[in-house]
């Protein structure tokens, strides 16, 4: 049964999203078609009708929201409840009740160095119902992928670094899955069960959300960032052929140099202006 959406935001789920101690996740478009995900804890309802985030750092997210409007999001709760949607974004401000609010929070209230300094607003187009990550089936998925990956690993191109591979590899890391549906929507789903295989593919099994997984189609363009407890974070972008991500990009998503680290141009740019 593929999972049913609202347009409006219930009030359990404006409280979850108001809560500091979550995990967001917004799904972009870059430049080549994939999915460009970005750890955005800042996500929040503002009605049951509209988004905001709040952005302190320039990541390549923020420059494609304004020539692709159309996101997709999930929001992860400190209980382990999560809810995905879509939205699209309307304007910014730098200034403002909502921008207010932003630095007023415990984090921010005196941080002289490091605030939010711009508030994006999105109009929400769809939303799922909260609901509980199945922890136990979750367990038994990430054993069935590491024992999955034995058999698909590949490491012909190195793409992932060591550090990447350590991070996906970890039992107790986040991973997020995204890939457009028939209709051309961001579709994103919570994926622990994922593993490194290699350095050139990312193995993820059918348990759980396997009729979800199933719905991928063989090639289709997804992408899947890791993060940790500590907010060590990489993101790849590849092909998913049933359970397994080819990477084609590794982009390096933590703060201060959010950059691709794969591939790397080799060509030396000369010096044209001192």
């Amino acid at each position: 049964m593929k999972p049913s959406y609202r347009d409006r935001i219930d009030e359990a789920s404006i409280a979850m999203m108001d809560c500091d101690s979550k995990v967001g996740v917004l799904a972009t478009e870059d430049e080549s078609g994939y999915p460009h995900l970005s750890f955005i804890s800042s996500i929040q309802a503002l009605g049951d009708d509209s988004l905001t985030f709040g952005q302190f750092s320039a990541g390549l997210s923020k420059r494609f929201i304004m020539d692709r409007p159309r996101v997709g999001f999930l929001v992860l709760s400190a209980d382990k409840r999560y809810l995905s949607g879509n939205a699209t974004y309307t304007h910014s401000a730098n200034t403002g009740k909502e921008f207010d609010r932003y630095n007023n929070k415990p984090l921010f209230r005196y941080n002289s160095y490091m605030g939010f300094y711009r508030v994006f607003y999105l109009n929400l187009d769809r939303i799922s119902a909260l609901k509980p990550l199945p922890m136990g089936a979750i367990v038994f998925g990430a054993i069935l992928s590491r024992i999955k990956a034995l058999f698909v690993a590949k490491s012909g191109h190195d793409a992932l670094p060591l550090v990447g591979r350590k991070l996906f590899s970890q039992l107790d890391s986040l991973k997020f899955l995204c890939w457009y549906d028939e209709k051309g929507e961001a579709t994103l789903l919570p994926v622990v069960q994922a593993t490194s295989a290699g350095s050139d593919r990312i193995a993820l099994t059918g348990v759980p959300f396997g009729k979800a997984l199933s719905r991928i189609p063989d090639g289709a363009k997804a992408s899947i960032l890791c993060l940790n407890l500590q907010m060590e974070s990489v993101l790849v972008k590849g092909r998913y052929h049933g359970g397994t991500l080819d990477i084609e990009r590794v982009y390096n998503s933590m703060p201060p140099k959010m950059e691709y680290v794969y591939p790397r141009s080799e060509a030396i740019e000369p010096v044209r202006s001192f």
